[in-house]
């Protein structure tokens, strides 16, 4: 398969020229919306979107529907947000959770700020904070390490977590940390959804052939792999199999997994591969 010079660029050009080109450009369309009045309300500027180029609007409701449909997301559910951003996830939830709560953390300060300034006051059952985490990527001058954070919940708190786009971006010890967390603060009989970009040995050969949208060339240990050379948490992979690992070492059932089309593997669901437990 002949890869694209989109694709090419993506892995030439600096992290930091990249997210730097990305925000000139959406500020330019956000000033260009404005100009035409043709502003999303309730919805965050496009410059302040720092999780992929998808559509904001229409990956929300996507997962909004897959939070409903595979996750069995009820009305009257407590849910957690883990790494809430600017509330792609939240926003969708807010005429959904009419009987429940969401709550939300993320390093990104201007994304929670945003939420706590447009979501929180119509919502009142919608909260959000900020945690300075330390992330090569998106927080480097974060004070705290994400392998010894610990969610600031109480346990058995949530009937519902999602992660979406969190994992993809963390180291293994990182990794381990939140599912920990993850079965600390869920309830019994409760659900996650959460993203991962997952190789099998299918998803090998499609990466070794190019069909892939993501490298992942480059290995951080034996079940993690990563695609931007200096910056392994710009983009990262894990083994399908360490995953479901992770789900049994905290009592999950073993995860459905539903594939993203990332690899080049035609019975896709969403972009990236989704993975649902059960605490049992």
């Amino acid at each position: 398969m002949k890869k694209t010079l989109k694709h090419h660029l993506k892995y030439l050009l600096p992290v930091g020229v990249k997210k730097l080109i990305k925000y000139t450009l959406y500020s330019i369309q956000d000033f260009s919306n404005w100009i035409r009045r043709k502003k999303l309300n309730g919805y965050p500027p496009k410059r302040l979107n720092f999780v992929g180029n998808s559509s904001f609007k229409a990956v929300g409701d996507e997962f909004f529907g897959y939070f409903k449909g595979i996750g069995q997301l009820k009305k009257s559910d407590i849910v957690l947000d883990v790494g809430s951003g600017i509330g792609r996830m939240a926003i969708p939830l807010t005429h959904y959770l009419t009987e429940g709560e969401l709550y939300g953390f993320d390093i990104y300060k201007k994304g929670v700020k945003w939420c706590q300034k447009n979501i929180s006051p119509k919502f009142p059952n919608f909260n959000f904070e900020y945690v300075d985490l330390y992330n090569k990527y998106y927080n480097k001058k974060g004070k705290i390490k994400a392998e010894d954070f610990e969610f600031p919940y109480e346990d058995n708190k949530f009937d519902f977590i999602y992660a979406t786009s969190v994992f993809t971006h963390m180291l293994p010890e990182e990794v381990k940390q939140y599912f920990s967390e993850i079965k600390r603060v869920l309830k019994k009989d409760g659900r996650c959804l959460l993203t991962f970009f997952g190789i099998n040995e299918n998803k090998k050969i499609l990466i070794e052939n190019g069909y892939s949208k993501c490298d992942f060339k480059y290995e951080f240990s034996k079940n993690c792999f990563y695609s931007h050379k200096n910056v392994p948490e710009a983009e990262t992979a894990y083994s399908e199999e360490w995953i479901i690992k992770q789900f049994e070492k905290i009592e999950c059932q073993s995860p459905k997994i539903y594939n993203g089309s990332w690899s080049g593997q035609k019975d896709s669901y969403s972009y990236q591969d989704i993975f649902i437990g059960t605490n049992k």
